[in-house]
């Protein structure tokens, strides 16, 4: 069995996405409920996603997986910027549609782009 060479955007996206992961979980706990925090934590998330979308998993759980972190982390943002835990709960779950439907558009423009 022959292994496929690694590609540029898959590893791109692995790296941000380890970069991104680290960055959230870390900006958590250093002056945690700060606003310094709170931004650290919501770039860590932005960065975990974008990762996400360079590389493209084909594993739902794990895509999902990805997907609720970087929501929570929007979350932990809007919680820390607003202390308000509707607001919080609201724009939590939100992102997590938002972000959902974007990666879903993305699979069916490849799906459709190879009829093209």
């Amino acid at each position: 069995m022959e292994r496929q060479p690694l590609k540029f955007t898959t590893a791109f996206g692995v790296i941000v996405m380890i970069l991104g992961f680290l960055l959230e979980a870390g900006s958590f706990f250093y002056q945690s409920g700060s606003g310094v925090s709170a931004e650290s934590v919501f770039t860590g998330a932005v960065v975990l996603t974008v990762g996400h979308a360079f590389y493209g998993l084909n594993k739902l759980w794990f895509s999902l997986t990805l997907t609720a972190i970087s929501s929570i982390g929007v979350g932990y943002f809007v919680l820390v910027q607003t202390n308000s835990w509707l607001w919080t709960v609201i724009l939590t779950i939100a992102f997590f549609a938002f972000i959902v439907s974007l990666f879903k558009i993305r699979s069916s423009v490849r799906h459709q782009h190879g009829m093209w």
